[in-house]
């Protein structure tokens, strides 16, 4: 019997496209248009403010958790 993390590993696996795989992984629109300018300019991260790393470290940080959880 698969766990619950596995099935949305599975799930993710198949997603036809990008806008399913950040719905299915947890991402919000904010933190997906965040990530797609990290990844554009990295170095945004130094003009940001303290809170909304945090925020955003935040936010990753539950998704991550919930790939480990079932």
């Amino acid at each position: 019997m698969a766990k619950g993390g596995e099935d949305m590993n599975q799930e993710i696996k198949n997603s036809s496209s990008k806008a399913d795989f950040m719905r299915l992984a947890g991402f919000g629109p904010e933190l997906a248009e965040f990530v797609i300018e990290f990844v554009e300019k990295p170095e945004m991260l130094f003009s940001m403010s303290f809170e909304r790393r945090y925020e955003i470290e935040n936010q990753m940080d539950a998704i991550l958790s919930s790939f480990e959880e079932g």
